[in-house]
């Protein structure tokens, strides 16, 4: 396969499983049904996948929702294939990176785009790798979208549970505890630990120098205790490759898993840290406003309202403890 265009990539595996019109009708007169969808989905179930797609918009929008996830993906995992991107992997770290406020029904649509480039991959030969949405692919997807709980991966974990995490970390000598505990403290984004620079770190004036989305700068303030840790003679304290961040992931899902924590997300420990502060700078004396505008400050939000989706309206740590 040349070295196409990830959006030529998609648009090839999604014209290998889509239906024109000739080939629908010629399934009605073949199989003596109306309902082609019916007939097609196992046992006539309506919750079951189609194995092909049927309408142009169907295919339109999953062509937009796929090349725009794959784009982010591309980046991430700095690799060009389509089929090295459906990587389940790479599909978890794009979703955390990228999709943290997409809607349940966003999310929905893309995992069925997803699943359907795969089956296309599949019969272009691109790839024999079993489809990467599997059914706990999805629950972790439910559960990282769930707005339904103060306690989904937005909001973050309990506060005992997010320092559990990074104490559990520590006890194992994992060499993912201190990334864990920069999320959990200073806030950063699992790219920005990644990607982190030994030229970042300013020791005279205890800060971090990072650049995040969109290329916002914002200066972080980092503890002495995580300061001293940090080897600002390395070109990157640690490594800035989507193996060193599916590593990461992984070792907090296992933590999570071996501590009979429910949720999981490194992106969760960025969330306690914005709550913590919140109620740091309400201590301080300043309103829910004043309040908020600092941890969007801290968190590097271009807007204000981004800080609801972290530390959600009235929140007080009972909210999150029950």
């Amino acid at each position: 396969m040349s070295l196409a265009s990830i959006s030529n990539q998609v648009n090839h595996a999604l014209a290998k499983v889509t239906w024109n019109k000739e080939q629908i009708a010629e399934y009605q007169a073949e199989q003596g049904v109306t309902s082609v969808k019916k007939s097609l989905r196992p046992g006539g179930d309506p919750t079951q996948p189609l194995p092909v797609i049927l309408g142009i918009s169907t295919r339109r929008t999953y062509f937009q929702a796929a090349t725009l996830f794959f784009k982010c993906a591309e980046e991430i995992a700095d690799e060009g294939l389509l089929a090295n991107l459906l990587d389940q992997d790479i599909i978890m770290t794009t979703f955390e990176e990228h999709y943290s406020d997409a809607a349940p029904g966003t999310a929905n649509k893309l995992l069925a785009a997803l699943e359907k480039v795969h089956l296309g991959c599949t019969k272009l030969g691109w790839t024999k790798e079993p489809c990467p949405i599997t059914p706990e692919l999805r629950d972790w997807v439910k559960a990282f979208r769930d707005d339904s709980d103060v306690r989904s991966p937005r909001f973050g974990y309990r506060p005992e549970d997010a320092e559990r995490v990074v104490s559990h970390l520590k006890a194992k000598k994992s060499v993912y505890a201190l990334p864990a505990e920069l999320a959990l403290r200073c806030g950063l984004r699992e790219d920005e630990i990644a990607g982190l620079k030994g030229e970042n770190i300013d020791v005279e004036h205890k800060l971090l120098h990072i650049t995040g989305k969109g290329g916002r700068y914002r200066p972080v303030p980092i503890p002495d205790d995580l300061l001293s840790q940090l080897n600002h003679s390395k070109q990157y304290l640690f490594t800035p490759s989507a193996s060193w961040r599916a590593g990461f992931r992984r070792t907090v899902r296992d933590a999570t898993k071996a501590l009979g924590i429910e949720i999981s997300g490194v992106h969760r420990l960025r969330a306690n840290f914005a709550q913590n502060k919140y109620q740091d700078f309400l201590a301080q004396g300043m309103d829910e406003r004043e309040a908020r505008k600092c941890v969007s400050v801290l968190l590097g939000h271009a807007r204000i309202d981004v800080t609801y989706k972290y530390v959600p309206k009235g929140f007080s740590p009972a909210t999150i403890s029950e």
